[in-house]
């Protein structure tokens, strides 16, 4: 009796799991984000579809599902999108899969480590402001003069407050943001009474102490000054956008990417 023929094997198709969170963001590795740092020290940085969005380029928009068309932006699977960077870490450290929390409990160590989550928020916003003011025409002088003080003490403020640093909490992570973000568009130029070729660096030697431990993180070596790497054009973004109106039971706009004035202030 002759013997069967073995049946074919069928290849599989490999299945690609759809990531619970789209994180829809501006790559600029040039300074540190603290979603990203957050997102990493969760332990959920293999959970996020990463989605560039190019502030000053055509075709890139958020605003179907985030009415203020800004970023960072966090969708979740079900459609659900949070924006606003503060509210999006603190999401992301609730539901973190590692013991230790970026958010301290209740209590005085909550309430400094939110306090220093403003203060350097606040810093990235003004540095933004002054580097925006730059491409005004007629640029107004007062800008930096009314801002600058107020970084200046800000990093001042800093430096005492690292001497008393214990662990990582989330406004460290913020100081990270803001000063990576402050050396960047110093290193670009702002405008008097900035100082040329400016350096938060001299004079505080306990900020600059614990920023050259800090560079050592993961969480800061996964994306800081490298390159993004994945699909980053209009169309990917829009995809994405589209999936996340799927997601909410609507349909994604059919009309060619308009040029819009978007500013990134994280």
């Amino acid at each position: 009796m002759a013997k069967a023929k073995p049946k074919a094997k069928t290849a599989k198709t490999k299945v690609t799991k759809k990531k619970s969170m789209k994180l829809f963001y501006s790559p600029i590795h040039g300074f540190i984000h603290k979603v990203l740092v957050v997102a990493h020290e969760a332990g959920l940085w293999n959970e996020i579809e990463f989605v560039p969005i190019y502030p000053m380029r055509d075709g890139y928009s958020v605003a179907a599902i985030n009415p203020l068309h800004k970023v960072p932006t966090l969708a979740l699977k079900d459609g659900t999108v949070l924006y606003g960077s503060q509210t999006i870490v603190e999401y992301l450290d609730a539901r973190g899969k590692t013991t230790r929390k970026l958010y301290p409990k209740a209590g005085p160590a909550r309430w400094d480590a939110l306090r220093r989550l403003a203060l350097a928020d606040t810093v990235f916003e003004v540095t933004v402001n002054m580097a925006l003011e730059k491409g005004e025409v007629p640029m107004r002088p007062s800008v930096f003069s009314w801002y600058w003080p107020k970084v200046e003490r800000a990093l001042d403020q800093m430096e005492k407050d690292a001497a008393k640093f214990k662990g990582f909490d989330i406004g460290q992570a913020a100081t990270l943001h803001a000063l990576s973000y402050l050396d960047r568009q110093c290193g670009k130029g702002l405008k008097p009474p900035v100082p040329e070729n400016y350096n938060w660096r001299k004079g505080r030697p306990k900020l600059t102490a614990w920023w050259n431990k800090a560079l050592k993180r993961p969480s800061v070596t996964s994306h800081f000054n490298k390159d993004f790497v994945g699909p980053d054009t209009p169309e990917f973004a829009a995809a994405q956008v589209a999936e996340v109106l799927a997601a909410q039971g609507k349909k994604a706009a059919s009309r060619a990417p308009q040029k819009v004035d978007y500013h990134y202030l994280g």
